[in-house]
């Protein structure tokens, strides 16, 4: 091959990339404005496992400026921790309010949202500081916790699938 048709060769090639490239959709942040029907995608029922650990949670539709929600963790027949949880619209962003083994209410405000990946943080709270939703697919749900845990940074990551609500319609 010549010099001239690798010169060429790269020109079209770059531009083919760069088309490509502008062609891709940008997912703008949004900082901390997002609405609950940013949320919609969560109604319903979730299942993970950690070991021999089942996670599940459970999310209403949104109404009301607010979505609820419930999850457990079962553990050798067990139930071992179980929250309740909200998610509200205030003065036009989200709060995010789980009530730990049903005691406090916490508010982990938005921080930010980048396309379907959603942080809440309060960083005056022990642990966790941020909570994340993110949805994986149309089926899958990417959750965590993460913050500063007596002066080292931990985090702990959930997976779950959407599983059917009415154990009938397994």
């Amino acid at each position: 091959m010549s010099r001239r048709s690798l010169i060429v060769s790269v020109i079209l090639f770059l531009s083919m990339v760069t088309y490509v490239t502008a062609q891709q959709p940008v997912e703008k942040p949004v900082g901390n404005k997002a609405s609950l029907a940013d949320l919609a995608w969560l109604t319903g029922c979730w299942e993970g496992r950690q070991g021999e650990a089942v996670i599940e949670e459970v999310w209403s539709k949104p109404g009301g400026a607010s979505m609820l929600g419930f999850g457990r963790t079962v553990k050798g027949g067990r139930t071992t921790s179980f929250e309740f949880m909200q998610i509200r619209e205030e003065n036009g962003s989200l709060i995010y309010m789980p009530q730990p083994q049903g005691g406090q209410r916490v508010s982990f405000p938005l921080k930010n949202s980048v396309g379907a990946r959603m942080t809440f943080e309060n960083k005056e709270h022990d642990f966790p500081q941020r909570v994340i939703y993110e949805r994986g697919g149309p089926e899958l749900l990417n959750a965590a916790i993460e913050g500063t845990y007596k002066g080292k940074e931990e985090r702990e990551d959930y997976q779950m699938k959407k599983v059917p609500c009415d154990p009938k319609d397994q």
